[in-house]
């Protein structure tokens, strides 16, 4: 006989109190596989109940696999692989994963391993970390966000919750498009699309322009995050030495002559690690390069607002007469990174192109953030950000200079940036060991980022990223003392 409890002034529905106690029955094999349970109006009577409760419980109980019932016939305890309630009752996986996972992958997954940045979590209390490129959220206009959220919510919130426009959120493409001809470009809300950051651009162009084992050219050092992912797509890469104006063209040509890659990758605005600008004579000649051999350029432009000194030089894509420049563009080092916004301008079957991959990956980026941002920028709020962002990261970035001016040791050099927020630092001679370099920093109580990251091929072990982007003054300014005290005892103890 199955015997249950009912508790009638229980919170639990009645049906659920069933089909938990005839589970536990089940499960503790006070039922067993065959065994018959009583037919739900029998049950309903002894207990009190409407039938149609019970009738309830069956078919959860039926639905979970717990009993199986035949028409015309009684509904029976049937066996089933238990659930899982508790981690240890868990066995060794059965699939080898690294087996299972393409080659690539597994590289990928390696490098995600070997090199990724510590967290402020990862490091104990008290530790200044110059490594990271993330905005200081303590800039962030939340508040004015906000309100353009609700703005938009209000007024067109059942749109916005709908699959959106495959290319972005066509306003919003406009004010791009806006905000693009302040620096030089002409582009149409046609000729942009809008992407999960920058980062999400540049998959999509290795996917529209990668060939299993053709070359793709970037500067050394260059963007970290680029490096997996162009190996990734079973491509090679073709390093160009980075010089004080930029990317060396003259190497660039010769390596032309022997293989032409598939596409040229540059940042010619404060050059993530380095912070170099190029010049308005250097984006000519890497232009007309590219023109000679009909090849895409892809300018990342993902600080391009974020100038503090000196004279402005307009990207690459403002002389692309030809249409061979991509340029990508981002809001996550400027405003918010959390929001993931994007975008793409290039040529207008290129952009359509490029649609069509973004739209069989993840359809569509988010309509309502997207509104939100649109709202933002035409509120004035984005400008208001922008300013104070200037005024912020002006001192900030001068503090930093003044403070490795004062107390780096003597040899040891490092770019000046006109904007952005990363210098590139170089010692008189190479550490032996990147990760003794970092445990040394660690101990002084600051860190910073390796060189390793930025360089796809060997180098001298000589190098190392500051990044600004998310201390405060005080912050910086002791940061690089601790890291002066540190690169002093490294080179005591190389001697």
């Amino acid at each position: 006989m199955v015997l249950l409890n009912i508790d009638r002034k229980s919170t639990v529905p009645v049906y659920q109190q069933i089909l938990n106690q005839m589970i536990e029955l089940i499960e503790n094999e006070s039922l067993k596989t065959g065994d018959q349970l009583p037919p739900t109006r029998k049950l309903a009577d002894r207990l009190g109940l409407d039938r149609t409760t019970v009738t309830r419980a069956y078919l959860e109980l039926n639905a979970l696999g717990y009993v199986e019932s035949r028409p015309g016939s009684y509904t029976r305890v049937r066996k089933r692989i238990p659930v899982i309630r508790h981690e240890y009752e868990t066995e060794e996986p059965l699939i080898n994963w690294s087996s299972c996972s393409n080659a690539m992958s597994n590289k990928l997954f390696e490098y995600f391993l070997n090199f990724r940045p510590e967290s402020v979590k990862d490091l104990k209390q008290g530790v200044i970390n110059l490594s990271p490129l993330d905005l200081d959220y303590r800039l962030f206009p939340v508040n004015e966000f906000r309100r353009c959220l609700n703005q938009v919510m209000v007024n067109i919130g059942s749109e916005l919750l709908r699959y959106g426009d495959y290319q972005g959120y066509a306003p919003l493409r406009e004010d791009i498009a806006g905000r693009l001809r302040i620096h030089g470009i002409r582009s149409s809300a046609d000729e942009i699309l809008i992407t999960n950051g920058a980062q999400q651009a540049l998959e999509l162009i290795l996917k529209l322009l990668g060939k299993p084992r053709e070359k793709v050219a970037i500067e050394a050092p260059t963007y970290a995050n680029v490096i997996p992912l162009i190996r990734h797509h079973n491509l090679d890469l073709m390093e160009i030495p980075m010089k004080e104006q930029g990317m060396d063209l003259d190497y660039l040509a010769d390596e032309f002559r022997k293989k032409v890659p598939l596409f040229v990758y540059t940042i010619p605005n404060f050059q993530n690690p380095t912070g170099i600008t190029s010049s308005q004579e250097h984006r000519e000649n890497l232009l007309a390069i590219c023109e000679k051999y009909r090849l895409p350029l892809v300018e990342d432009g993902f600080e391009e607002e974020m100038k503090y000194y000196g004279k402005v030089v307009l990207p690459v894509k403002s002389m692309d007469r030809h249409q061979i420049v991509l340029y990508l563009g981002t809001f996550s080092k400027v405003l918010f990174p959390g929001i993931r916004i994007g975008w793409i301008a290039a040529e207008k079957e290129c952009i359509q192109r490029l649609t069509a991959i973004k739209r069989f990956t993840d359809l569509t980026g988010s309509n309502l953030v997207q509104a939100a941002l649109s709202a933002f920028l035409r509120n004035g709020y984005y400008d208001l950000h922008l300013k104070k962002m200037h005024r912020v990261f002006r001192k900030r970035m001068t503090i930093a200079l003044q403070a490795l001016e004062g107390s780096m040791p003597s040899g040891a050099t490092w770019t000046r940036p006109d904007g952005g927020y990363t210098i590139w630092v170089s010692l008189p001679r190479s550490y032996q060991d990147e990760q003794k370099f970092k445990q040394l920093l660690i101990k002084k109580g600051v860190l910073a980022s390796p060189g390793l990251y930025y360089f796809y091929s060997s180098h001298q072990h000589k190098y190392f990223r500051l990044s600004i982007s998310s201390l405060e003054d005080g912050e910086i300014r002791e940061g690089i003392y601790r890291l002066a005290e540190a690169i002093r005892e490294l080179m005591k103890k190389e001697n």
